[in-house]
């Protein structure tokens, strides 16, 4: 039997991947398709799975080494397009048609790529109005009518960077070791890494092993970095304790207000774990107050969008959950959030005010940012 086909191409990073469009700017066209970036599938055998006709069989699944290989180039290209595309753009990245792909998507499940039909709107591309509306994708935000509905995909993982390694006590685990700072492009020992204390190769043993747990070995590390950043909320800005604590439904116990440097946000929301349908708290990453908080924090405006989307539907998948274990009812298991229904009600739960609407706060606080 012939060994398995490389399927994986080498390193590879779009242009601009880490240069995000400036809030008010008109959003990048769609993404062209690049040779270098173009995945046929191939089973053990070497044959193509869509010639063999494996992709069009009912019920019928891939080899499980197949499955990692594409789930992984998947999330390479979305990660080298800035970690969201339009399922059509994706598309032109794989020998698969539009159909076959969403099928390997949706088997794949929300824990790894967030499917959703989104509406498609004219205009410039605006940060605030996109994270409020939770329609993604280009040419959509603040601008003009609607437009033609769409499948919007999301690069999700559970990988996370080891807040214990970032304080020198932890060896080996299951999370990523590498330096904070430097995932954020703001170690002092950037251009001398030998000198600091934290790892900033994503390629040591220990690393290596924890992306092929998650099933993205093909990454670079600044294919690496979007992911993360969408996904991974110790990378964003410290969360401010006294706003969470209660009191004034707009900052909280927060004597400084508006002049805080840190994130007046929903701590439990950020972490996937509040409860709260309606929450005293913002669950709003991006707004006027915020964004310069973002931008001096050295993130991607963009990449702060896509964890807003991912923690939405994170939120509203918890409070189903919880809703219909109080009724008594067993919650579709693999539940892939792909029915329009369960997008429109993430895009509601993501489509609230910027300023916080009163409710009773979470009595469970979420454990402390390292």
């Amino acid at each position: 039997m012939p060994p398995l086909p490389e399927s994986l191409p080498s390193g590879h990073a779009g242009p601009g991947l880490l240069s995000p469009p400036t809030p008010g700017c008109p959003r990048p066209s769609s993404p062209r398709r690049d040779p270098g970036m173009l995945l046929e599938i191939v089973d053990v055998t070497g044959r193509s799975l869509a010639a063999s006709g494996f992709a069009g069989r009912t019920g019928t699944r891939p080899p499980a080494m197949a499955d990692l290989t594409v789930c992984s180039f998947l999330t390479k290209v979305l990660c080298a397009n800035g970690g969201r595309m339009f399922l059509q753009d994706l598309r032109g990245h794989v020998e698969l048609s539009e159909a076959k792909l969403r099928d390997v998507l949706q088997r794949a499940g929300p824990e790894r790529f967030l499917l959703q039909e989104v509406e498609m709107k004219e205009g410039l591309w605006d940060a605030e109005a996109e994270a409020a509306a939770g329609a993604g994708g280009a040419g959509s935000g603040g601008g003009g009518g609607a437009g033609a509905w769409a499948w919007r995909v999301v690069a999700v993982s559970s990988a996370r960077l080891c807040a214990r390694y970032q304080r020198g006590e932890c060896q080996a685990c299951d999370q990523l070791h590498f330096c904070r700072r430097h995932m954020l492009g703001k170690c002092p020992h950037r251009d001398c890494w030998s000198t600091c204390t934290l790892s900033h190769d994503i390629h040591t043993p220990i690393n290596i092993q924890v992306l092929k747990n998650h099933g993205i070995f093909g990454l670079n590390e600044a294919q690496l970095r979007i992911l993360l950043l969408q996904n991974d909320p110790c990378l964003l800005p410290e969360v401010c304790l006294l706003y969470n604590k209660g009191g004034d439904p707009f900052y909280g116990y927060c004597n400084l207000k508006d002049k805080c440097t840190k994130f007046h946000v929903c701590k439990a929301f950020v972490r996937g774990e509040c409860k709260l349908q309606t929450c005293k708290r913002s669950h709003q990453l991006i707004h006027a107050t915020t964004l310069k908080l973002l931008q001096e924090q050295g993130l991607s405006i963009p990449s702060v969008v896509n964890f807003q989307i991912i923690a939405a539907y994170k939120h509203m998948k918890l409070h189903k959950t919880l809703e219909n274990k109080d009724n008594s009812a067993t919650f579709p298991e693999g539940s892939r959030g792909l029915e329009k229904q369960g997008t429109q009600e993430a895009r509601a739960a993501e489509n609230r005010p910027l300023v916080p609407i009163p409710a009773q706060p979470a009595r469970k606080p979420c454990p402390g940012k390292p």
